[in-house]
Protein backbone atom coordinates (compact mmCIF):
# COMPACT_ATOMS: atom_id res chain seq x y z
CA UNK A 1 0.00 0.00 0.00
CA UNK A 2 2.95 2.46 1.04
CA UNK A 3 5.44 0.55 -1.37
CA UNK A 4 6.52 4.03 -2.84
CA UNK A 5 7.12 5.50 0.28
CA UNK A 6 9.17 2.66 1.56
CA UNK A 7 6.79 1.83 4.16
CA UNK A 8 6.57 -1.82 5.02
CA UNK A 9 4.61 -4.01 7.96
CA UNK A 10 8.04 -5.01 9.20
CA UNK A 11 8.27 -1.44 10.77
CA UNK A 12 4.60 -1.95 12.40
CA UNK A 13 4.71 1.49 14.36
CA UNK A 14 5.69 3.50 10.84
CA UNK A 15 3.32 1.20 9.09
CA UNK A 16 0.31 1.64 11.60
CA UNK A 17 0.96 5.66 11.77
CA UNK A 18 0.65 5.81 7.97
CA UNK A 19 -2.74 3.75 7.89
CA UNK A 20 -3.33 7.02 10.42
CA UNK A 21 -2.31 9.56 8.25
CA UNK A 22 -3.70 8.16 5.08
CA UNK A 23 -7.35 7.99 6.54
CA UNK A 24 -7.64 11.13 8.23
CA UNK A 25 -6.26 12.79 4.81
CA UNK A 26 -8.81 11.21 2.80
CA UNK A 27 -11.47 11.65 4.90
CA UNK A 28 -11.15 14.59 7.18
CA UNK A 29 -8.17 16.60 5.61
CA UNK A 30 -9.13 20.20 4.93
CA UNK A 31 -5.53 21.80 4.27
CA UNK A 32 -4.50 21.83 7.85
CA UNK A 33 -0.76 22.01 8.14
CA UNK A 34 1.82 19.46 8.63
CA UNK A 35 2.30 20.53 12.74
CA UNK A 36 -1.61 20.59 13.18
CA UNK A 37 -2.36 16.62 11.59
CA UNK A 38 0.55 15.09 13.54
CA UNK A 39 -0.85 16.89 16.97
CA UNK A 40 -3.99 15.83 16.14
CA UNK A 41 -3.36 12.27 15.15
CA UNK A 42 -0.11 11.48 17.57
CA UNK A 43 -0.07 14.43 20.10
CA UNK A 44 3.17 15.12 19.07
CA UNK A 45 3.27 18.17 16.61
CA UNK A 46 7.03 16.70 15.04
CA UNK A 47 6.03 12.95 14.74
CA UNK A 48 5.19 12.77 11.15
CA UNK A 49 8.05 15.52 9.99
CA UNK A 50 10.98 14.21 11.75
CA UNK A 51 9.98 10.86 9.81
CA UNK A 52 10.98 11.44 6.27
CA UNK A 53 8.72 8.14 4.98
CA UNK A 54 5.77 10.17 6.80
CA UNK A 55 6.25 12.92 5.93
CA UNK A 56 6.68 12.41 2.26
CA UNK A 57 3.67 10.42 2.80
CA UNK A 58 1.80 13.46 3.87
CA UNK A 59 2.94 15.90 1.37
CA UNK A 60 1.77 13.27 -1.25
CA UNK A 61 -1.48 13.83 -0.38
CA UNK A 62 -1.50 17.27 0.61
CA UNK A 63 -3.67 19.34 -1.56
CA UNK A 64 -4.03 23.56 -2.44
CA UNK A 65 -7.90 23.67 -2.81
CA UNK A 66 -7.82 25.83 0.01
CA UNK A 67 -5.44 29.02 0.52
CA UNK A 68 -1.67 28.26 1.04
CA UNK A 69 1.00 31.49 2.05
CA UNK A 70 3.18 32.23 -0.29
CA UNK A 71 6.36 34.17 1.53
CA UNK A 72 8.02 36.05 -1.08
CA UNK A 73 11.07 38.99 -1.88
CA UNK A 74 12.09 40.27 -4.88
CA UNK A 75 13.32 43.23 -6.57
CA UNK A 76 11.61 42.94 -9.84
CA UNK A 77 8.48 44.31 -11.33
CA UNK A 78 5.66 41.72 -10.21
CA UNK A 79 2.08 42.70 -9.46
CA UNK A 80 -0.55 40.24 -7.80
CA UNK A 81 -3.95 41.52 -8.00
CA UNK A 82 -2.71 44.80 -9.11
CA UNK A 83 -0.77 45.13 -5.67
CA UNK A 84 2.99 45.74 -6.55
CA UNK A 85 5.21 43.30 -4.48
CA UNK A 86 8.46 44.69 -5.19
CA UNK A 87 7.23 48.06 -3.05
CA UNK A 88 6.20 45.70 -0.53
CA UNK A 89 9.16 44.04 -0.20
CA UNK A 90 11.33 46.97 0.02
CA UNK A 91 9.00 48.44 2.83
CA UNK A 92 8.27 45.29 4.84
CA UNK A 93 11.19 43.34 4.31
CA UNK A 94 9.12 40.36 2.74
CA UNK A 95 5.50 39.51 1.62
CA UNK A 96 3.15 37.10 2.77
CA UNK A 97 -0.43 36.45 0.54
CA UNK A 98 -2.27 33.75 0.13
CA UNK A 99 -1.47 31.16 -3.02
CA UNK A 100 -5.32 30.27 -3.59
CA UNK A 101 -6.22 34.37 -3.47
CA UNK A 102 -4.13 34.82 -6.48
CA UNK A 103 -6.45 36.10 -9.67
CA UNK A 104 -3.77 38.23 -11.75
CA UNK A 105 0.27 37.97 -11.77
CA UNK A 106 2.03 40.58 -13.96
CA UNK A 107 5.90 40.68 -13.59
CA UNK A 108 8.84 41.04 -15.42
CA UNK A 109 11.16 37.87 -16.46
CA UNK A 110 13.42 37.31 -13.89
CA UNK A 111 15.11 34.28 -11.94
CA UNK A 112 13.33 32.51 -9.42
CA UNK A 113 15.06 31.33 -6.07
CA UNK A 114 12.98 28.82 -4.13
CA UNK A 115 15.19 28.38 -0.16
CA UNK A 116 14.48 25.77 1.51
CA UNK A 117 15.75 28.11 5.13
CA UNK A 118 14.06 30.81 6.31
CA UNK A 119 18.09 32.27 7.07
CA UNK A 120 19.10 32.78 3.01
CA UNK A 121 15.70 33.84 1.93
CA UNK A 122 15.27 36.71 5.14
CA UNK A 123 19.31 38.30 5.12
CA UNK A 124 20.01 37.45 0.90
CA UNK A 125 19.06 40.46 -1.68
CA UNK A 126 17.73 39.09 -4.85
CA UNK A 127 19.55 40.18 -7.98
CA UNK A 128 16.97 40.55 -10.43
CA UNK A 129 15.37 37.45 -9.13
CA UNK A 130 11.93 36.72 -6.66
CA UNK A 131 12.66 34.43 -3.93
CA UNK A 132 10.47 32.20 -2.20
CA UNK A 133 10.41 30.44 0.76
CA UNK A 134 9.35 27.05 0.82
CA UNK A 135 9.80 26.08 4.82
CA UNK A 136 11.21 22.72 4.10
CA UNK A 137 8.49 20.34 2.90
CA UNK A 138 5.51 22.06 3.92
CA UNK A 139 4.58 24.39 0.93
CA UNK A 140 5.67 22.30 -1.71
CA UNK A 141 2.35 21.99 -3.23
CA UNK A 142 1.24 25.84 -3.19
CA UNK A 143 5.25 26.87 -4.67
CA UNK A 144 4.45 24.91 -7.11
CA UNK A 145 1.21 26.20 -8.49
CA UNK A 146 2.25 29.39 -7.83
CA UNK A 147 5.96 28.97 -9.66
CA UNK A 148 3.70 27.80 -12.91
CA UNK A 149 2.38 31.19 -13.01
CA UNK A 150 5.95 32.93 -13.08
CA UNK A 151 7.90 33.80 -15.87
CA UNK A 152 11.29 32.92 -15.64
CA UNK A 153 14.34 32.61 -17.38
CA UNK A 154 16.30 29.99 -14.64
CA UNK A 155 14.21 28.31 -11.70
CA UNK A 156 16.53 27.15 -8.67
CA UNK A 157 15.77 25.33 -5.36
CA UNK A 158 18.89 26.46 -2.90
CA UNK A 159 19.07 24.02 -0.01
CA UNK A 160 20.86 21.67 2.29
CA UNK A 161 23.54 19.62 0.24
CA UNK A 162 21.72 16.49 2.59
CA UNK A 163 19.40 14.05 2.40
CA UNK A 164 16.43 15.95 3.61
CA UNK A 165 17.14 18.61 1.06
CA UNK A 166 17.69 16.72 -1.75
CA UNK A 167 14.09 14.83 -1.28
CA UNK A 168 12.68 18.46 -1.06
CA UNK A 169 14.26 19.04 -4.15
CA UNK A 170 13.30 15.64 -5.96
CA UNK A 171 9.29 16.70 -4.31
CA UNK A 172 9.81 19.93 -6.63
CA UNK A 173 11.24 18.41 -9.80
CA UNK A 174 8.43 15.77 -10.28
CA UNK A 175 6.27 18.90 -11.29
CA UNK A 176 9.05 21.77 -12.07
CA UNK A 177 11.33 20.05 -14.68
CA UNK A 178 13.06 22.72 -15.25
CA UNK A 179 14.56 23.29 -11.63
CA UNK A 180 17.97 22.84 -11.12
CA UNK A 181 19.61 22.51 -7.70
CA UNK A 182 21.90 24.88 -5.84
CA UNK A 183 24.84 24.71 -5.01
CA UNK A 184 25.76 22.12 -7.67
CA UNK A 185 28.46 19.34 -7.24
CA UNK A 186 31.34 20.95 -8.62
CA UNK A 187 30.89 23.51 -5.59
CA UNK A 188 30.21 21.14 -3.17
CA UNK A 189 33.96 19.76 -4.38
CA UNK A 190 35.38 22.85 -3.26
CA UNK A 191 33.38 22.81 0.18
CA UNK A 192 33.78 19.35 1.16
CA UNK A 193 38.24 19.85 0.55
CA UNK A 194 38.18 23.06 2.23
CA UNK A 195 35.74 22.31 5.05
CA UNK A 196 35.33 17.99 5.36
CA UNK A 197 36.04 18.29 8.87
CA UNK A 198 34.20 20.39 10.01
CA UNK A 199 30.71 19.60 8.16
CA UNK A 200 27.83 18.27 10.50
CA UNK A 201 27.29 14.98 9.94
CA UNK A 202 23.81 12.84 9.41
CA UNK A 203 23.07 9.27 9.07
CA UNK A 204 20.89 8.34 6.37
CA UNK A 205 21.15 6.64 2.90
CA UNK A 206 21.65 8.94 0.50
CA UNK A 207 21.22 6.26 -2.49
CA UNK A 208 17.35 6.26 -1.81
CA UNK A 209 17.21 9.84 -3.94
CA UNK A 210 18.07 9.35 -7.94
CA UNK A 211 19.74 13.21 -7.82
CA UNK A 212 21.46 12.71 -4.92
CA UNK A 213 23.70 10.50 -7.19
CA UNK A 214 26.18 13.71 -8.28
CA UNK A 215 26.32 14.12 -4.31
CA UNK A 216 27.00 10.30 -3.09
CA UNK A 217 30.54 10.92 -3.17
CA UNK A 218 29.95 13.93 -0.42
CA UNK A 219 27.34 12.55 1.52
CA UNK A 220 27.13 8.86 1.48
CA UNK A 221 29.42 9.17 4.23
CA UNK A 222 27.63 11.10 6.34
CA UNK A 223 28.33 14.72 5.60
CA UNK A 224 25.84 17.59 5.10
CA UNK A 225 26.32 21.12 4.02
CA UNK A 226 23.88 23.07 5.38
CA UNK A 227 22.62 26.27 3.00
CA UNK A 228 23.18 28.41 5.76
CA UNK A 229 27.18 27.83 5.60
CA UNK A 230 26.85 27.95 2.10
CA UNK A 231 25.54 31.52 2.25
CA UNK A 232 28.74 32.64 4.86
CA UNK A 233 31.02 31.30 2.36
CA UNK A 234 29.29 33.76 -0.20
CA UNK A 235 30.12 36.79 2.17
CA UNK A 236 33.93 35.35 2.60
CA UNK A 237 34.28 35.44 -0.67
CA UNK A 238 35.64 31.74 -0.99
CA UNK A 239 32.46 30.85 -3.24
CA UNK A 240 31.38 33.36 -6.06
CA UNK A 241 28.42 34.56 -5.70
CA UNK A 242 25.50 33.58 -8.49
CA UNK A 243 23.94 36.15 -10.34
CA UNK A 244 20.95 35.90 -8.55
CA UNK A 245 22.42 37.33 -5.34
CA UNK A 246 23.53 41.04 -4.77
Amino acid sequence: MFEKFQIGKKDYDVYNKALKIADFMKNSYTDEDIRFVSAYLFNDSKIIDKNIKLKKLFNSLATVERPNIIYIRTDTNIMINGINIKELTEKLRMCALFGGDINSIEQTPCSVVVSENLSFFMSAEPNNAIFLYSKGFHLINSLTTFIRRLKYGELIHFGDVDYEGLSIFEAFKKNLQDMIFYPGADIAEIIVSKYRNSLPKTKQDARRYSYSNNFLKFIEGGLSIEQEFVHTLFCKGVIKKPGWIK
